[in-house]
C-alpha cells in the first residue's frame, strides 16, 4: 500500500498510470489473439485469451490496492471521487477485454465467413486503437497537472479526447455493418454461430465504449 502512497504524493494520476499500463498490456494481447482468431490459428489465439484473462486479473488487484490506499486525508489537485470513479471506468476497458477473449473460445473461427471475420477483425483493431488513446490521456492529464493547467497541456488532451470520440463513431459505423452481413449470411449460419459472432462484436465495442466513458471523465475533471 505504501508504494500506492507515495505516487499519490507525487500526483493523484501516478497510480493510475500503472493501472492504465496493464490495462493496455491487456488489450494489446486481446488484439494479437484476435489476429490468430482471424487467422485460424487456435492453438494460439487460445494461449493469448488465457493471457488476457490474466493480465486483467492483475489489473483488477491493482485496482484494489489503489483503492484501499487512497485515504481522504490525501491532498490532491482532483477529488478522491473522481479519482475513483475514473479508476472504475479504465478498468471497465480491461474487463471488455476480457469478456471478447471468452468469446474467442466459443466457436472455431473456421465456421465463420471470411467477410465477417474482416469486419471483427477492423471492429477489434479500432475498439483497441481507443484503448491506447485512453492510456495517452491519462498519461497527459498527468502532464496537464504537473504543468499547472497550462493552455497547451490541455490542448493536447482535448485533442485525445476528441480522437477517441472519433474511433467510438467509427466502431459504431462498423458494427452496423457487421449485423448487415450477418444477417446476409444467415443461410451458413447456425444459431449459436450467429449468436457468438454478435456477442464477439459487442464486447469489442463495449472496450471503445468504456474508454469513452474514461475520456469523458477526464473531460469533467479538467474542467472542475
Amino acid at each position: 500500500m505504501q508504494v500506492w502512497t507515495k505516487l499519490f504524493a507525487k500526483s493523484p494520476f501516478k497510480p493510475l498510470i500503472k493501472h492504465a499500463e496493464v490495462v493496455i498490456q491487456t488489450v494489446e494481447t486481446l488484439e494479437k489473439a484476435l489476429q490468430a482468431w482471424h487467422d485460424g490459428n487456435a492453438e494460439e489465439m487460445e494461449r493469448l485469451a488465457i493471457e488476457v484473462d490474466r493480465l486483467e486479473d492483475v489489473a483488477d488487484r491493482i485496482k484494489e490496492e489503489i483503492r484501499d490506499s487512497l485515504s481522504s486525508k490525501l491532498m490532491m489537485a482532483v477529488s478522491r471521487e473522481d479519482v475513483l470513479i475514473y479508476l472504475h471506468m479504465q478498468d471497465k476497458v480491461a474487463d471488455s477485454a476480457e469478456d471478447t477473449a471468452k468469446w474467442l473460445l466459443v466457436k472455431s473461427p473456421c465456421e465463420i465467413p471470411a467477410e465477417i471475420k474482416d469486419v471483427i477483425l477492423q471492429m477489434g483493431t479500432e475498439s483497441i486503437k481507443a484503448a491506447k488513446l485512453v492510456y495517452e490521456a491519462i498519461v497527459q492529464m498527468d502532464r496537464v497537472i504537473e504543468s499547472g493547467f497550462a493552455e497547451n497541456e490541455i490542448a493536447r488532451e482535448y485533442e485525445l479526447i476528441r480522437a477517441i470520440e472519433d474511433v467510438e463513431s467509427k466502431i459504431d459505423g462498423l458494427d452496423t455493418k457487421l449485423m448487415k452481413l450477418v444477417f446476409e449470411n444467415a443461410d451458413k449460419l447456425d444459431w449459436g454461430t450467429g449468436f457468438c459472432i454478435l456477442n464477439i462484436a459487442r464486447t469489442i465495442s463495449n472496450i471503445s465504449d468504456k474508454a469513452k466513458d474514461a475520456a469523458e471523465r477526464i473531460r469533467l475533471m479538467m474542467n472542475k
